[in-house]
């Protein structure tokens, strides 16, 4: 595991930011991971989704050049999944269950934090990463872990990024 701070340049950043939260950015409601037993109001989240390569499926939205800073950056192999979540806050830490984000054999998994809360990202081994604004953690794609929502700000909002580098 690897953790990056100031990841991109700020004015990166903020642009990365405003663009995301733009009144005219397309974002879908959705379950933050299906089949658990989370009571509803804990288990939604928006998203957009920039890119989706898997066998027999492949998208890009129109905004994924929003991302070339961060990805030209991360200079992805071949890239499978980037995906924008912004989590609502919740009065207490919810975490939403460990999980892995593919299963493909050697690929890794980028989160970029776009906001500071006290919301964080646990890995089965216990280690913990705080969200940070401008905050990137790399890992093996096959690594359980879990988000946790934020109770300090308004939400919590994360780019996740699965590659092969």
């Amino acid at each position: 595991m690897e953790v990056v701070n100031e990841f991109l340049q700020p004015r990166q950043l903020k642009a990365l930011v405003a663009a995301v939260l733009a009144d005219s950015f397309p974002w879908e409601a959705s379950e933050i991971l299906a089949n658990r037993q989370l009571q509803e109001a804990h288990n939604r989240q928006l998203v957009h989704g920039f890119f989706l390569q898997k066998p027999g499926l492949h998208y890009h939205s129109p905004r994924l050049p929003l991302l070339d800073a961060v990805l030209a950056r991360l200079q992805p192999r071949a890239l499978l999944k980037a995906k924008l979540n912004l989590s609502p806050r919740q009065e207490t830490h919810v975490e939403y269950g460990m999980h892995v984000d593919t299963r493909r054999h050697g690929a890794t998994t980028a989160i970029l934090y776009l906001n500071t809360n006290n919301g964080y990202t646990l890995f089965e081994d216990g280690t913990r990463v705080a969200s940070v604004a401008n905050r990137l953690v790399l890992f093996d794609a096959g690594m359980r872990h879990t988000g946790a929502s934020c109770t300090d700000a308004g939400f919590r909002l994360v780019l996740n990024i699965n590659m092969f580098t």
